[in-house]
């Protein structure tokens, strides 16, 4: 089973209904929608595999934090519940283990998204996410792999 559909059953079990569409407005990706009749969550069909459980997992990060319906960022409690839905979404789909586990044999950033089944924003956001929370650092020294020194912590931007 992939992450989406790993998401999409979940997002069902909660009640929430996720769509795969064409979204009309420029620079979006997903929406969290709440209404009287239900929940949706819906996802640009055209965006890659990792993209769209990304952002999936953003909107479900929506349903669990409490922050709905924010299609205009106009207020600073609106970019607030952003925020606390895409760090839920980083809690959920990375943790640091994952991220140094599939960064032991490269530190080539695309390789290392991929292996995680993520897009380059998403990890660089959670990697940004982690060293914020403490749980991330850079000057940590390398950590020994199969006898061979790798740093997984110098992924170039």
């Amino acid at each position: 089973m992939d992450r989406i559909e790993e998401l999409t059953i979940e997002a069902g079990e909660r009640g929430i209904e996720v769509h795969e569409r064409e979204i009309p407005v420029p620079g979006m990706s997903a929406a969290y929608i709440k209404t009287e009749t239900g929940e949706h969550i819906i996802i640009r069909q055209d965006g890659t595999q990792a993209e769209r459980a990304c952002w999936l997992a953003g909107e479900l990060g929506h349903h669990y934090t409490g922050s709905d319906r924010r299609l205009h960022y106009n207020a600073a409690d609106d970019w607030r519940a952003e925020a606390k839905a895409r760090k839920w979404a980083h809690d959920r789909l990375l943790s640091p283990d994952a991220i140094r586990t599939a960064a032991r044999n490269t530190d080539d950033i695309y390789e290392i998204a991929f292996t995680l089944n993520v897009s380059v924003e998403f990890l660089r956001e959670s990697i940004d996410w982690y060293m914020a929370r403490g749980l991330w650092s850079p000057d940590v020294p390398p950590e020994e792999s199969n006898g061979e020194k790798t740093s997984v912590n110098t992924i170039p931007e």
